[in-house]
């Protein structure tokens, strides 16, 4: 029975002594433990930081890149538009330069109906005479009578 308990009571120290030197390795590792999870808690709350800010980030750059988006088609609408009245011009600069010649003509021609309108009441006076006198007799005989009057008269068309 003695051997019993100090067989028991050798095996207690045994265990006491693997205790103790388990609990020297174990102890400052515990410690490591500990100061790593303060570490950690303090890395996640700087990384939840980080995460708020870079979501920020990306919205903001979301909609700086939608407003580039929107700038590149207003920027294309506005080139298209260039080009449009870059061609429109470029037709009414053909178009006026075909027309310079025109103006050259229409303005001859105003010319010449001012000066026709000078002549005018004279126009219709003889024309309403020689309808007036002539008008009985024949076409030749028209003709002929026309042509020495205008001739003696000076005038040039009937």
């Amino acid at each position: 029975m003695y051997l019993s308990h100090a067989s028991a009571f050798s095996s207690l120290i045994i265990d006491i002594f693997l205790f103790v030197s388990v609990a020297k390795v174990v102890a400052p590792k515990r410690e490591a433990l500990c100061e790593a999870e303060q570490q950690l808690s303090v890395a996640m709350a700087d990384l939840k930081t980080k995460r708020a800010l870079l979501t920020d980030v990306q919205e903001k750059l979301a909609k700086l890149e939608q407003k580039l988006t929107t700038n590149k088609t207003k920027k294309l609408d506005l080139e298209n538009q260039v080009q449009q009245c870059t061609a429109k011009m470029e037709r009414a600069e053909q178009l006026l330069g075909g027309l310079g010649g025109e103006r050259d003509r229409w303005s001859q021609a105003a010319e010449d109906l001012g000066e026709r309108y000078i002549h005018l009441t004279g126009d219709v006076l003889i024309s309403s005479g020689v309808v007036a006198y002539l008008g009985a007799f024949t076409s030749a005989f028209r003709m002929v009578s026309t042509t020495i009057i205008s001739s003696s008269v000076n005038i040039t068309t009937f």
